[in-house]
Order: structure tokens, then sequence, then C-alpha cells
């Protein structure tokens, strides 16, 4: 016969295990969309936009992708004067120069409504530059940079840009949590074990 510490030994497994699977399934996708728009200049000036992220408030995020989506006025960035191949770009996460960034080319990968879209994810470990920003906290300023090496004079149109951000909770803090679940549960149980004594006596 099970007696009332068993039940609590079985409840706290229960409770730890239900956590632990919990924890597996907690990654969350964060979509920010930005509505910085004009020409991406040829001659070796710059478009620029930045941007601060806060609003990521799970326990010490951790990024495990970026997704960038360019959106490109299509009359123009696929004018038969303009030059897509040209572009160049980069996605930082700070303002120092030592800050981490990604660079790229963009290539068109489908279109809508009139508009071409640039769709890339960025994976893998952060540099200067780097493959991505795996492991680092996505709140901060992010920054957007794009130029044309181009001389034909026609500038592609930069209309809006997205950026979907996958973060995971830092493990360390994650297994901390379970741990200390763990304890105020045997603190419980202990404290049942008390009452039992003391009702047998």
């Amino acid at each position: 016969m099970k007696t009332i510490f068993d039940k609590a030994n079985m409840m706290t497994g229960l409770v730890v295990i239900a956590m632990m699977v919990g924890v597996s399934g907690q990654a969350g996708m964060f979509p920010f969309s930005y509505t910085d728009s004009g020409a991406v200049p040829q001659g070796g000036t710059t478009f620029s936009a930045e941007h601060v992220i806060s609003s990521i408030t799970m326990p010490d995020p951790s990024i495990t992708s970026i997704e960038l989506i360019l959106t490109f006025n299509n009359s123009v960035s696929l004018g038969a004067t303009s030059d897509l191949s040209t572009l160049r770009g980069s996605l930082n996460l700070g303002t120092d120069v030592s800050s981490p960034y990604v660079s790229f080319t963009p290539v068109i990968s489908s279109t809508s409504g009139g508009n071409a879209i640039y769709d890339v994810t960025f994976t893998g470990s952060s540099g200067t530059p780097g493959a991505g920003f795996d492991g680092l906290n996505p709140n901060g300023t992010w920054g957007l940079v794009l130029w044309d090496t181009g001389t034909t004079g026609f500038e592609n149109g930069l209309v809006g840009w997205n950026l979907d951000i996958t973060a995971v909770p830092e493990p360390v803090n994650v297994a901390l949590g379970v741990f200390g679940v763990a304890l105020a549960a045997g603190g419980g149980i202990k404290w049942l074990r008390r009452q039992n004594k003391t009702a047998a006596v």
C-alpha cells in the first residue's frame, strides 16, 4: 500500500519530468517588420537603418536562427537598366566596430504584389563577419546596411524589411530553474514526512 511519501515522491518526479519536456519546446519565433524604404545608392555611399529590440522577455534569450526578408520595388530592382547582382549588404547586432555581423549578396527568391523578395536564414557562429548570430542575446540594436557597387546610375529601391528571430532560453538558467523546483518539492516531502511521523505517535 502506497504511503503519502510514495505519492509525494511520484508527484515530484512527474512535475520535474513535465517541466523538462516543456523546456525542450520553449523555443520562440519573434517577428519584426520595418518600413524603412528608399533607394540603395551607388558611388560608395550606403542605405542604412537601425532598430532597437527589447521585447524578447524569455529568460536570457539565445539566438538559434535569424531570417532576413528584404522587399524591393520590382519595377526598379528588376528593370532592364538595373542590376541587382551589384547589391551588397550587412546585418549587424550592436553599434560598435567590433559588433558581430553577417555579410550577404541579395538574390531574388520570389515576387509578391509587384515586389521582389529576398529571403535568407542565417545560422551559425557569430563573428566579424560570421555565419550567423547563434548563442547571442537578440535584445539590442539591429542595423541593416545596403550599398550598390554598380555604376549604371539606376538605383535599386528598398520597400521594407523583416527580421524573424528564433530564440531559446539560456540552457544553464533553465536547468537551474528546474533544479530549484526539485529542491522546493523535496522540502515539501520532508514536511510531509514530519507530519506523518507526528500523526503516527
